[in-house]
């Protein structure tokens, strides 16, 4: 991949700069009227009081405050963001961000990475691919960087994904801002009426598919139903896929339809074609003699997901939750706008409507953007996603 800025923002490397040195000096000044209000002083025979004592104020707000700060608030990130400058700039886009070439960081101040990873870390209030893991972050909450341990005579760590921004996997908010965009999306189908499956793994999804669809029919529906899915595989696999199911609730142990949608289709094969098919013939049975449920299986795919053969680390591509979010939005308003393609419509047309839909990644039908700019849109949809949940935290 070509090193190059990002051609979706305008923000320079300048402005960040001169963003994170304003944002800085409003929390020192937030922390130094917290700590003159007697908060830390009042609090005996405790450590962040003998800190404070032994220190002066300057090196106390540079240090460890922000770290007190989170420590005597249970909720400490919905204090600084009810603080208008703090929020502002924390809640900005992904078009008011500088993020480098080549692995796409964005440009953080000292103290913004620091209230992301303490507000993960002590509150288990996570801002999607903001924050780094408990065990990469330093004292008073910074973040570790992959080469800042290496000492002098020592080999490097090996690199990995969690390191970078736009390398860290989706989190469990991340994909529960996403779920609640489907099921938004969703409250819009009426000729055919769409579940969305977003709780447990793959096989979880499909055995509540079978449960509603029972349930369904035991209250005397007839009306045909739409399922989609949009989990990750199982427990020991993080890959997130997609998938189509049409249900009858006179026979819900017969699918009508069986739509599997994976991220890449590097051989004309999905790479997990046949986990799901075991999964699905697992859910639903089939008597001795019959033909299983897998042979309706049809192939949805779109092949946007790069593969990570030969690719550094920081350039891999673990974005198949907006891919696959993404293909469950089109399958929704394919349902909503065209329920006839969804029923008894040719796979081919099927998946050429749901590309169409898919304008963050497709010019046209079954036209895909070139991966930079798939990767591009996949960073700003991060930084976003990320926004959505402080949005979150301060309802």
């Amino acid at each position: 991949m070509d090193t190059h800025p990002l051609q979706s923002t305008e923000y320079t490397s300048q402005h960040a700069a001169e963003a994170n040195h304003h944002f800085d000096e409003t929390v020192r000044r937030f922390l130094r009227q917290w700590i003159e209000q007697g908060t830390v002083l009042h609090t005996s025979a405790d450590d962040v009081h003998s800190e404070y004592a032994a220190h002066d104020l300057d090196a106390f707000v540079e240090g460890g405050a922000l770290r007190a700060f989170f420590k005597h608030h249970d909720d400490a990130l919905e204090q600084l963001l009810s603080q208008p400058d703090i929020a502002r700039h924390l809640l900005r886009t992904g078009n008011d961000v500088h993020f480098e070439p080549d692995a796409y960081e964005p440009l953080l101040s000292r103290f913004e990475r620091r209230i992301y990873n303490l507000a993960a870390h002590r509150e288990h209030r996570e801002v999607p691919f903001r924050y780094s893991p408990t065990s990469r972050q330093g004292i008073h909450g910074d973040s570790i960087g992959w080469t800042d341990t290496v000492q002098e005579g020592e080999n490097p760590p090996r690199e990995d994904i969690g390191y970078y921004f736009g390398t860290r996997r989706s989190d469990e908010m991340a994909l529960s801002i996403l779920a609640r965009q489907l099921h938004n999306e969703a409250q819009v189908a009426y000729e055919l009426p769409m579940h969305v499956m977003t709780d447990g793994y793959m096989e979880d999804a499909l055995r509540a598919i079978r449960t509603t669809t029972e349930q369904l029919g035991e209250a005397g529906e007839t009306a045909l139903r739409g399922f989609v899915i949009q989990r990750r595989h199982a427990a020991h696999d993080r890959h997130l896929g997609a998938a189509f199911l049409l249900m009858n609730p006179a026979q819900p142990d017969q699918p009508r339809r069986v739509i599997f949608c994976d991220t890449l289709n590097p051989s004309g094969t999905p790479p997990w074609w046949n986990t799901f098919k075991r999964v699905l013939d697992a859910v639903f049975p089939q008597p001795d003699g019959t033909a299983p449920v897998s042979d309706r299986l049809e192939d949805g795919s779109v092949n946007l997901q790069r593969l990570h053969d030969g690719v550094p680390v920081r350039h891999q591509d673990i974005d198949c939750a907006f891919y696959t979010a993404s293909i469950a939005k089109a399958l929704i308003q394919l349902a909503a706008q065209q329920p006839d393609l969804l029923l008894y419509g040719p796979i081919e047309h099927v998946v050429s409507r749901m590309t169409e839909r898919m304008p963050d990644y497709f010019l046209e039908a079954n036209v895909p953007k070139l991966p930079t700019v798939v990767r591009e849109t996949n960073v700003i949809r991060r930084w976003n996603t990320g926004r959505e949940a402080l949005l979150e935290y301060t309802k």
